[in-house]
């Protein structure tokens, strides 16, 4: 029966991998016939390109037929053998379809480790709602009951809600005996991915061993004392001299120029009123006052895109670090 049921994996697992190397044929065949330069060349690249499609569907037939027609083989699809494939697939990680597989076999079948696989197949492919949901199912399973609930709390954390998610962290009716203290440093963690207000550092250091600390002070200092600049003062600082809010906001390129060119149609626009010229007084007045009103505004906008940009690199570094380090959280043995 073993061997029964390790043939009809291995014939699955072959399948599957056929199935891929014809989907590959077809660009395979527009590749070679592009790179042919005559037409003999283009018929020969055809002719070649659809006796390997020919090949391999006839290979694919053998596998298959092979499979059928082995003793004892008529359920293919049965529920073990769907939980074998799911497997497979999951070690492969292609989590779309082997959460497909766990679902088929849940459906005869009740097995919490299948539904964990579930669950985790969907977290890992960003459906965090459904992923919690299922997660849910095996909260009160022997031995996989706290990793379900860790998983649960990993699932609302990644899902973006991180007001709910901290709320309900503090309920704590889920919370994992085991896992308490992993689960409320992941709460600590979420304040630095969203615009809430920074708890006390004791409260947030409690959580971190000591190895990390020195990071987590420079994200928690960056992220309550952010190296903004003030739009308000770049603006009030080009209107008093044209081009110093951009030095402020570091363009110091954009600001010598700004300074040099509200000067230079200023100058000229005094220097044509004194000689009579009023036309061109007027017109290099007016473009010299576009120019000033101009720079005062993207001062105040250069100011704004600076700040964007630190919050950017701030929550890059942070996603980043916390990422490498799959947010301090255990890693789950069985699942490898």
């Amino acid at each position: 029966m073993i061997h029964r049921s390790e043939t009809l994996l291995s014939g699955l697992i072959r399948i599957d991998l056929l199935r891929r190397i014809v989907r590959l044929v077809k660009p395979i065949r527009s590749a070679e016939l592009r790179r042919a330069c005559s037409a003999e060349s283009r018929r020969e690249a055809s002719h070649f390109v659809d006796c390997l499609q020919v090949r391999i569907l006839f290979f694919f037939f053998l596998f298959t037929v092979e499979i059928f027609t082995q003793p004892g083989n008529s359920n293919l699809f049965s529920a073990g053998n769907r939980l074998k494939f799911g497997n497979y697939l999951f070690s492969q990680n292609d989590y779309l379809r082997a959460a497909e597989e766990y679902r088929a076999y849940l459906k005869v079948e009740s097995d919490d480790t299948a539904r964990f696989k579930l669950a985790e197949s969907l977290l890992r492919i960003d459906r965090f709602t459904e992923a919690a949901d299922h997660f849910k199912g095996v909260f009160f399973s022997r031995g996989l009951g706290d990793y379900a609930r860790l998983e649960f709390y990993k699932a609302l954390f990644l899902g973006g809600g991180y007001v709910r998610f901290r709320q309900t962290v503090n309920q704590e009716n889920y919370m994992p005996d085991k896992f308490s203290t992993e689960v409320k440093r992941l709460g600590m963690i979420s304040y630095f991915f969203d615009n809430s207000v920074l708890p006390d550092s004791s409260e947030m250091f409690h959580y971190f061993d000591d190895s990390v600390k020195i990071r987590i002070r420079k994200f928690y200092l960056m992220k309550k004392f952010p190296a903004y600049k003030n739009p308000l003062k770049a603006a009030i600082l080009s209107a008093v001299i044209p081009g110093a809010g951009k030095i402020y906001t570091g363009e110091i390129g954009d600001g010598i120029t700004a300074f040099a060119a509200t000067g230079l149609l200023a100058f000229l626009a005094v220097d044509n009123f004194k000689a009579g010229h009023n036309f061109r007084g007027w017109l290099f007045g007016g473009l010299a006052a576009f120019f000033y009103a101009g720079n005062i505004y993207g001062s105040a906008a250069s100011a704004q895109i600076y700040n964007a940009g630190i919050k950017f690199d701030f929550n890059r570094e942070v996603k980043l670090y916390f990422e490498k380090r799959n947010y301090f959280l255990p890693s789950i043995d069985f699942l490898k």
